[in-house]
Parts: C-alpha cells; structure tokens; sequence
C-alpha cells in the first residue's frame, strides 16, 4: 500500500517544474549581472541628476550607454525571451529594466549632445554643408 503512495508522490513532482529546474546559461548571468550594475549606477545619478552639475554626468552616463546600446539591447532582449519562457520574473523584470535604461540614455543624449555615438560610429543631428 505505501508502494502505491510513494509512487504517486513521484508522479507529481515530475508534472511541476520549479525555477530551481532550470540551469541558467553563462550569458543569462552574466547579462544579470551588467543590468544589476547599470541598476546601481543609473538609479542614484538619477537621483542626483535635480542638482545641475550631476545632471551633467548622466548626460555623460547615458552618452556611454548609448555607445554600447546595440550589444545591451541585444542581450537584454535574448534574456527577456529567455526568462519569460521559463517564468522568472526577477530576471524578466531585470531584462526589461535594462532596455529601458538604453531607452533613456538614448533620449537623453538626443536631447543634450550634438551627436550620438554607437560603437564608434558617430550620427550628427544636421549634416555640414
């Protein structure tokens, strides 16, 4: 009789898989970790952007994220498919976080510089005559 409960127990162990089944990729950690960083670094520049001189620094902040916005909006948008298929919300929430902070650099740096730089590559508001 214990052999049939036992055995039922089992069964139902392998119909629910919890976020502790799953191995995370090498780049789904190490991605974590850069959008932890940047959640670091934007938030209390952010903060300290309602001073004048601060707010000089994110628009220095936000021109080097916008350097490196290719490679962050790419490995942000392969983790969010990445852990919205496997239902982890901290590292979905993570993803999406990141892609908005590359969304506002580049709005930012738009805005207050005359030229925005992507990997090297540099795209002026007016071409010169």
């Amino acid at each position: 009789m214990s052999d049939v409960f036992w055995e039922a127990q089992n069964d139902a162990d392998d119909v629910e898989q919890s976020e502790l089944h799953y191995r995370r990729p090498w780049w789904v950690t190490a991605g974590a970790v850069v959008n932890l960083l940047l959640l670091f670094a934007v938030v209390p520049i952010g903060i300290l952007s309602l001073i004048p001189f601060f707010f000089l620094v994110y628009v220095y902040f936000a021109g080097v994220l916008v350097w490196a916005s290719p490679v962050l909006v790419l490995l942000n948008s392969a983790i969010f498919w990445w852990s919205f298929r496997r239902k982890q919300a901290a590292t979905t929430a993570l993803a999406a976080l990141g892609i908005a902070f590359v969304t506002v650099s580049f709005v930012v740096t738009a805005i207050w510089q005359p030229e925005l730089v992507i990997l090297g590559v540099s795209f002026p508001d007016s071409p010169e005559p």
